[in-house]
């Protein structure tokens, strides 16, 4: 099987540490990396050759919001189509359809579970047609 490479944008220390440990139990060989805001990101992915599968965006984050760095990343050479998954505390329906207007390709509301987290990762970087919105009352 081959690996698949996740690039997470987060400000939070403990979840990306969750995220992490959520990618790990997956049955899938994944190569993770992650950015603490949307502009460490931006300068990350632009320099890559090798762009990552699948890009998890935080919403809230100081310095470049989610809602401020995906339209940005989709302007990125190579990125138009590279799924990008917003992770986010919020569930409000506003936060929701501003980030499937901007070309978010899901919406998936932070677990309160490794193994709901687990669960979702799988599904998605397995390829599953899921809908846009993920989270943990759907599961």
């Amino acid at each position: 099987m081959l690996e698949v490479t996740c690039f997470l944008i987060d400000d939070d220390l403990d979840d990306r540490e969750s995220f992490e440990i959520g990618l790990k139990k997956v049955p899938i060989p994944i190569k993770y990396s992650s950015a603490q805001n949307g502009l460490e990101a931006l300068d990350f992915l632009s320099s890559l050759n090798d762009k990552p599968q699948f890009i998890f965006l935080d919403l809230n984050m100081p310095i470049l919001s989610g809602k401020e760095c995906l339209p940005q990343i989709r302007q990125l050479a190579g990125y138009e189509k590279v799924p990008v998954i917003i992770y986010s505390t919020s569930s409000y329906k506003a936060d929701i359809e501003d980030c499937q207007r901007l070309g978010a390709t899901h919406f998936f509301t932070k677990a309160h579970s490794i193994k709901t987290l687990t669960e979702t990762l799988t599904q998605l970087l397995s390829g599953e047609k899921l809908p846009f919105v993920l989270n943990s009352t759907n599961q």
